[in-house]
Parts: structure tokens; sequence; C-alpha cells
């Protein structure tokens, strides 16, 4: 399966911060240090640039638990902003919906027609895979409003590559 997408441009195209992030695994958006990020998961596989954030990504021998990759956005502070999870077991849209709720926005990525779920309040975006489970998530600060679909980001096509 093809790792795709992050959803860096749509944070960049949203409103001021109005919620708490949800943290994953201890992280927070918006909250937690990259050495906090590196001293809870060691160095990560790689380290990318995406325009003035860096990207840390943790994928192969060292996926964190339930990931086939995790990449943690760094503003240039080093302060996390977004945390993008691609699943190694798929969830279905109900488990999704038990979970967050209705989304409050449905979308699509433009190359691919894949939907993605918003729950901008929430800071929590919903990518699904062609076969329609979920394929990745991702974290961030909650938003007012809502924008257009995510961007396609280099770090996860090379990811996709290997």
């Amino acid at each position: 399966m093809r790792l795709v997408w992050l959803s860096t441009a749509f944070l960049l195209a949203l409103g001021p911060v109005s919620a708490t992030a949800r943290p994953w695994k201890g992280v927070t958006p918006g909250v937690t240090a990259q050495a906090e990020v590196v001293g809870k998961f060691g160095e990560p596989t790689a380290r990318t640039r995406r325009g003035a954030r860096t990207v840390l990504a943790y994928y192969g021998d060292q996926a964190l638990e339930g990931t086939k990759q995790a990449q943690f956005h760094l503003d240039p502070a080093g302060t996390v902003q977004e945390i993008t999870i691609f699943l190694t077991v798929p969830l279905d849209a109900d488990t999704i919906e038990g979970t967050y709720g209705k989304p409050t926005q449905k979308t699509f990525v433009e190359d691919t027609f894949q939907k993605v779920w918003l729950y901008p309040a929430q800071g929590v975006t919903v990518y699904f895979a062609k076969d329609g489970s979920v394929e990745a998530l991702s974290f961030a600060a909650g938003r007012q409003k809502a924008a257009p679909a995510a961007a396609r980001p280099a770090a996860a096509e090379a990811a996709a590559a290997r």
C-alpha cells in the first residue's frame, strides 16, 4: 500500500488555534519539544525539511507500536505542531465515528480522490485508503474552521518508495 500525503498545507491554511490538541503516545502538538520526542522514541529514522518545518520520521525497524510510520512535524523553535501516523492495522469508518463523532467536514485528496474526514475543533484529520479503510491519522492543535484537503509531502512519498 502506498503511503500518501500529510496535512501540512491543511494546517498552514487554518486560522488561529482554538482548542487543546489531542496527545498521541504522550506527545502533544503545540506543547512537546523535539528533545522530548527524541528522548521518548530515540533518534528518528530520518529527518527531513518541509519548508520551515523539520519532520522526524520513525519507520522500518524504528516504527512506533501500531504504526508503519510516525511523523512529528516541528516548527522552527523545535516544538511539535503536527503528528501523522500511518497505521499497521487499518481502522474502519465506524471506529472513527465512535471515537471522534461524525466528521464536521468531508473532503478528498484531489490527485487520488481518496476521502478525508476533518475534525478541526479536535485537530484530527483522517485519511482513507482506496478500499475505504483508514490509512492514516493526523493530530494537530484544534482549530475553529476547516480548510481544503491536505498536500502530499515529500517525506511520505519517499517512505512509500521504500
